[in-house]
């Protein structure tokens, strides 16, 4: 494999895994039963799926949801046989802590004896970086629970098993089932590389009674009332403001004013840099100066470390991930019934950010089969529901990455709040861009677009510097 240590995640990394830090720390926690904070939520209690007819029953009392289809767990792809000699693969991620992947495991191992998974830790923050060195190093962990703005680097590196061949042998793994943007997210050369796990996407929490307070009757759906908003819910001498911006994580949460003024970050062939168009730099414009209805306070600080505005009502308005339900209902209580979420306000088009994350299948790993067979298992409709929407006792707020999972409305019993983010599937984009070497082009925008905010530079310029260094790499292939 050519030139494995470029890989240069930029804001993709810092978002989600500021987020994924703080939430891996939480796994292993107690939750008095209830909901643990953020994305990974789902992963701290303990849960069994419902065992088909016929299948081995584990250990591990579970509650399913209703509705979710039951695959026959011991006959996912018969047509792939199992190991005839005992092996053991390894699985690399930060969620290994997870009571209900360790219960997952557990059956799966009664389903397939020859089969032990070895569970792998790496810290969030660490895991991409590890893992280009360990396949750089000719030792890579059989499966890997990666970022799916990753997968594209590491396809077009001819690092990842090609898992289509499988896939058509499956019971489990429908590939036309899976929301559009993500699974372009696992496709390399229109090859499929990874299977997509979980999910989130961007949607506006605002806290309802600083609206009543403020006079507004309920979320704004344009750009027009968005800033209206803010500014009327911004109140400097009080230290209260109408919205949170991030520069360190500029780039990403700018991502959705971009697309829903259709603009692009990418030609469709991935070669020409288009984000500094008109287009783009009218969303940046809007997107800079809402850090004037913004604590300045917050502007070098993270989505999940800003949390605490919100909670204490310094913020009225917050954009950011489904799993931000789960923060503030774990760890805010206090505040439950005074926030809600909504849409993001709309231009041109609804379009929302997507993130979530994939399985793959290093090419350099020795048990393709076997690897096989545990992330085809962890695919079947009833454990990615377990995973991703937690029990009627324990919800979780990530969404399922399957369209007949998100239509079915007996999902949303567990966390009505996730409704509306799964309705903003159907104009979810995925920023892992289809080029190799866009981490590093986000990196610079990401930087770019911060010194707009702290007022360094104007949007638009920042916009045309980033996008001519930028030109600059990706015509470096």
């Amino acid at each position: 494999m050519s030139d494995p240590i470029r890989y240069v995640p930029g804001t993709r990394r810092n978002r989600r895994q500021f987020s994924r830090s703080a939430l891996a720390a939480g796994i292993t926690a107690s939750a008095g039963g209830g909901l643990l904070s953020g994305r990974m939520a789902a992963a701290a209690h303990q849960a069994t799926p419902a065992t088909p007819a016929g299948a081995a029953t584990p250990a591990g009392p579970a509650t399913p949801l209703a509705g979710i289809e039951q695959v026959d767990l011991a006959n996912l792809s018969p047509d792939i046989a199992d190991p005839a000699q005992p092996v053991t693969i390894t699985f690399a991620s930060w969620v290994g802590s997870s009571e209900v992947l360790q219960a997952l495991r557990d059956q799966f191992q009664e389903l397939h004896p020859n089969i032990t998974v070895d569970f792998e830790d790496v810290p969030a923050e660490e895991f991409t970086d590890r893992l280009t060195t360990r396949i750089a190093g000719g030792n890579p962990p059989d499966v890997a629970f990666m970022d799916q703005s990753a997968v594209v680097d590491f396809a077009s590196r001819n690092a990842l098993v090609e898992l289509g061949p499988y896939a058509e042998k499956s019971a489990a793994v429908k590939v036309d089932d899976y929301v559009d943007a993500f699974l372009n997210a696992a496709l390399w050369e229109d090859k499929l590389y990874g299977l997509p796990y979980d999910g989130e996407s961007t949607g506006l929490f605002y806290r309802t009674d600083l609206f009543e307070a403020a006079g507004i009757a309920g979320p704004p759906t344009t750009w027009e009332e968005f800033e209206a908003a803010a500014q009327a819910l911004t109140n400097t001498e009080n230290r209260t403001y109408g919205f949170i911006t991030f520069a360190t994580e500029a780039a990403y949460y700018w991502y959705p004013w971009l697309w829903q003024n259709e603009g692009e970050l990418l030609s469709a062939d991935g070669t020409q840099v288009l984000f500094n168009s008109d287009a783009g730099k009218e969303a940046a414009e809007f997107y800079v100066r809402l850090a004037d209805y913004s604590p300045a306070d917050y502007l070098n600080s993270n989505s999940y470390d800003g949390r605490i505005a919100f909670a204490e009502g310094q913020v009225a308005m917050y954009v950011a991930g489904a799993w931000f339900a789960g923060v503030m209902q774990s760890e805010f209580p206090d505040i439950n019934g005074k926030w809600t979420a909504a849409p993001l306000p709309e231009r041109k088009r609804c379009a929302t950010t997507i993130a979530g994350d994939t399985l793959v299948i290093p090419a350099a790993s020795a048990n393709h089969d076997a690897s096989w067979k545990w992330i085809e298992f962890l695919s079947a409709p009833q454990n990615l529901a377990l995973w991703t929407l937690g029990t009627p006792e324990a919800p979780s707020t990530l969404l399922p990455t399957r369209t007949s999972l998100l239509e079915n409305p007996a999902i949303f019993a567990n966390n009505p709040v996730l409704e509306g983010f799964a309705q903003q599937m159907e104009c979810g984009i995925t920023n892992a861009a289809p080029n190799p070497r866009y981490g590093e082009v986000e990196s610079l925008l990401n930087d770019a677009l911060g010194r707009a905010i702290y007022g360094e530079t104007d949007a638009a310029t920042a916009l045309d510097e980033a996008a001519q260094e930028g030109q600059a790499i990706l015509d470096e292939g």
